[in-house]
């Protein structure tokens, strides 16, 4: 569990780029009407939690892949 977590503290910043970008820039009015702060803070949450889904997969996988 806590390597779960570190590992995907670890991707988080790759996927809040992406997040921010797409957030903040293919929506102008999103921006205006909640605020760069909160638009920054929905993209971080946003983003660790696409981490955590990749890291869960990948360590199913590697274990499926160990025990055939």
């Amino acid at each position: 569990m806590k390597t779960h977590i570190k590992l995907s503290l670890l991707l988080t910043p790759a996927i809040f780029l992406l997040a921010f970008w797409i957030l903040a820039l293919s929506s102008s009015d999103l921006l205006a009407s909640i605020g760069l702060l909160k638009m920054i803070l929905w993209a971080l949450l946003l983003s660790f939690g696409a981490a955590y889904s990749i890291t869960l997969f990948v360590s199913e996988i590697l274990k499926q892949r160990g025990s055939e």
